[in-house]
């Protein structure tokens, strides 16, 4: 019996128990409707089935094989799981069992669907040879999935982007030996955290299987979470054969860094969770980047550390820490702050700023001072939005000002730590309300010997030049771009020059003029 060329509609496909069915060589089908598999399949190389329902459910006596004797060593055919845009989520009941290793299994299986597909619950999913995550994400959903059979198998097109997600699963792969060289593991926690692992096996052939965890606790389950001083994850990695000896890779983001171990990153190493606790190795160094690990290219906002282990159990825990924590963390970093008219309500200033990264920070006290005005006054207090005043991640915050004058607005941050401890973020200017134009200067006429120059966020002036009226160049100042500290300049007037008209030419990158602004010297 061989399924027709087109099955369309939307209503289920079902193959009955006791059913036999063979895709063969030359055959490429669509499955347009959901698909439940309860005979046997056969999948001959070179057959292509292109599945767009939602659901493909084996079940626990689901038969799918190639054309081999045993039904798994040829090549075998492809199952593409795909959706035209706008794609949905696909699911999968695998019908195998990882821990029995019996059940269905893909020859061949692509993932060509944008969001990824979901492995159902109480199932397992197998690949006997290639599983290829062209789009999205495999979400295992706490549950397993198997790729190989004599052979570790490929896995094709991982990168930050498509890669398993194990949610409390694992990836097995299955047979690697000595000759198999470097098997990557590419799996994450979530969508947004691709930490894979990769193993190159220096004994007897086994099977492998990786899991990752957000934790790296003291006494692994139990104890503080070494968030500060580790990745913030634990890896898994079990072996089917006794005594294993194995090269490790693991991969982490810079963000998964806590502070302390980036403040001491050089001391890093890859830790093995022993019955005393979390060893430490004799040799350690920065973690290596960018990540060669994705086939995408080099990941070059992630890191890998290796590390040889003798003596595996059959169940072992591993993380990333820092011997050393002589290097204090920075409390936290600003990583961006601004302010500007609103763009809707002039009379108001809004105010903006993202940390990078916030280590026991209790909050924000606003600051501002008006042109003229020596110091700054403290206007408000915005507090920490982070649990604790700690994260590995950028947290934004916004307050509003109101300031219905024409007078030039300096603010600032003093960035608080909970111990008392502070600093001051980076000064920003803001013209007054009714002044135009991308570049204003004041004050003009100019009393006193230092003149202000606001500029927009579109101007990139890489030198100033004061002239008299004549046109003779009186100085050139050039900044370095961009600006750090202020999106102001500051030019010092020489005080030997007398009272009168001057000229000051902005230049760009390559020298040319793009504004000239007149100033009035009165002392």
């Amino acid at each position: 019996m061989l399924l027709p060329a087109t099955l369309a509609g939307q209503a289920a496909t079902w193959l009955h128990p006791n059913t036999r069915i063979g895709i063969f060589g030359t055959d490429t089908i669509s499955i347009f409707g959901d698909m439940v598999n309860e005979g046997n399949i056969l999948s001959t190389s070179g057959s292509v089935v292109n599945f767009f329902g939602l659901r493909w459910r084996n079940s626990n006596n689901a038969v799918i094989r190639d054309e081999s004797s045993d039904g798994f060593s040829a090549t075998g055919g492809l199952f593409r799981f795909t959706q035209p845009d706008p794609a949905l989520y696909q699911h999968i009941t695998g019908g195998f069992s990882a821990v029995m290793n019996t059940g269905a299994s893909f020859p061949n299986l692509s993932v060509e669907t944008s969001p990824g597909i979901i492995l159902d619950d109480l199932s397992d999913l197998k690949v006997v040879n290639v599983l290829d995550i062209r789009k999205g994400y495999v979400f295992l959903n706490g549950w397993n999935l198997v790729v190989g059979h004599h052979t570790p198998g490929e896995i094709l097109h991982y990168s930050p982007e498509r890669f398993i997600v194990t949610a409390g699963g694992f990836l097995y792969r299955r047979q690697i030996a000595a000759s198999s060289g470097t098997v990557v593991f590419p799996v994450g926690t979530r969508p947004a955290s691709f930490t894979p692992a990769a193993i190159a096996n220096k004994g007897t052939m086994a099977d492998f299987r990786v899991g990752v965890t957000d934790s790296a606790y003291q006494n692994l389950t139990t104890g503080p979470n070494l968030l500060l001083t580790s990745v913030n994850k634990t890896w898994q990695v079990d072996v089917s054969q006794p005594d294993a000896a194995i090269n490790l890779w693991l991969v982490h983001g810079f963000g998964d860094e806590g502070p302390v171990y980036e403040a001491n990153r050089n001391t890093s190493y890859l830790a093995r969770y022993l019955p005393s606790g979390w060893d430490i190795a004799a040799q350690r160094a920065a973690p290596l980047s960018p990540s060669i690990f994705s086939t995408t290219g080099p990941d070059h906002q992630a890191a890998y550390g290796v590390r040889t282990f003798q003596h595996l159990a059959a169940t072992n825990y591993f993380t990333s820490l820092v011997a050393e924590t002589v290097n204090s963390p920075e409390r936290t970093t600003l990583q961006y702050f601004e302010a500007t008219r609103s763009n809707t309500n002039a009379d108001s200033v809004q105010l903006r700023w993202i940390t990078g990264r916030e280590y026991f920070c209790a909050g924000f006290t606003v600051e501002r001072k008006y042109a003229g005005i020596n110091n700054f006054d403290s206007i408000g207090f915005v507090k920490s939005s982070s649990p604790g005043g700690i994260s590995y991640f950028p947290v934004g915050y916004a307050s509003t000002d109101y300031q219905p004058n024409d007078k030039f607005i300096f603010y600032r941050l003093k960035v608080s730590m909970t111990d008392g401890s502070f600093f001051y973020g980076p000064v920003r200017l803001v013209k007054g309300k009714n002044e135009r134009g991308d570049i204003t200067v004041w004050p003009n006429p100019v009393r006193g010997r230092v003149v202000h120059i606001y500029y927009g966020a579109g101007v990139h002036v890489k030198a100033i030049a004061l002239l008299d009226v004549p046109g003779r160049r009186i100085l050139t100042k050039e900044y370095r771009q961009p600006l750090p500290t202020r999106n102001y300049y500051e030019l010092d007037i020489p005080s030997y020059l007398a009272r009168g008209i001057y000229f000051l030419q902005f230049l760009d990158e390559n020298g040319q003029t793009i504004h000239t602004e007149k100033i009035v010297l009165m002392e």
